[in-house]
């Protein structure tokens, strides 16, 4: 989704489930929209995701996703705490999920602000990496992995530092599934495997080759794969992504790794974890 920062004070949302009220839209994507909503029994801020319209194809996605969030439970991944649908408008019902508020900067604004050190780099490899370990042993894909949907959560601690969770699962699968051949590639296209910008069958490796892809834009901050989408698609079909020697010596083989063309070729999410790991324990930091 793309992240916006705009008070909203003019937002005229209906009362959701007689609890939740919309007050600020925080970012939007091609099939729903995300606000901060303000639980009214609980006192508490949420986030209420949207979906942009009734149709049975929307209407049959919302319900994808919740059967999805509702299986997971990690503190890497967005919570879902209710779910419904807005009938306020009888010939146009929206269904929508509420979740957890998350209190934070995507990595996309991150990277464009020039304040990613490495250190905080590798908190993002391995807690992503982790969330999807979680995810894939219960064989969903999350399908689209990109820097503005993974958010520092920041806990307001200053014990603790910002941790990196997981969001929008509005495309994700089940395991090995296969798009019709007259499937339109889904996901943020910078950051597509080979396979899915090829609508080939997909397995979990298709997320370890995205991560990578959002790793190395963290280290250079420029993206792998620029350009308009369908040349940016044709360049990764055809080969690797460039490792940057300003990605630190420590790096580039496990970004090399993940970013091969091959499915099979890339290393699991608990190898990318485990080689992280080894990476921050014996690695300068700064």
């Amino acid at each position: 989704m793309t992240r916006t920062t705009t008070p909203n004070s003019q937002l005229n949302a209906p009362l959701l489930l007689e609890r939740y009220q919309p007050e600020q839209l925080i970012g939007r994507g091609g099939s729903a929209s995300v606000y901060r909503a303000r639980d009214l029994l609980l006192g508490r801020d949420v986030a209420v995701k949207i979906f942009l319209g009734g149709v049975d194809t929307e209407l049959e996605r919302a319900r994808e996703e919740l059967r999805l969030l509702a299986q997971l439970s990690h503190h890497g991944i967005v919570a879902v705490l209710d779910a419904g649908i807005d009938r306020s408008d009888a010939s146009d019902p929206r269904p929508f999920l509420v979740m957890e508020l998350m209190r934070g900067d995507n990595v996309r604004h991150l990277i464009t602000e020039g304040q990613l050190s490495i250190d905080m780099i590798g908190g993002i490899a391995f807690e992503v990496a982790e969330a999807l370990e979680y995810i894939h042993r219960r064989g969903v894909i999350h399908r689209d992995i990109s820097p503005s949907n993974i958010v520092l959560v920041d806990y307001g601690s200053s014990d603790l530092r910002a941790r990196a969770r997981l969001t929008d699962f509005g495309i994700a699968i089940q395991s090995g599934w296969t798009p019709p051949s007259s499937n339109l590639a889904e996901g943020t296209a910078a950051y597509l495997s080979p396979e899915q910008a090829l609508s080939y069958r997909l397995t979990t490796a298709t997320d370890l080759y995205s991560l990578g892809l959002v790793l190395l834009e963290c280290f250079t901050g420029e993206r792998a794969f620029p350009g308009e989408a369908i040349a940016a698609a044709m360049a990764r079909i055809e080969h690797d992504p460039e490792i940057s020697k300003s990605v630190p010596r420590a790096w580039r083989s496990l970004l090399g790794r993940m970013t091969r063309r091959e499915p099979a070729e890339r290393p699991t999410a608990a190898e990318v974890m485990e080689e992280v790991r080894q990476i921050l324990r014996t690695s300068p930091r700064r």
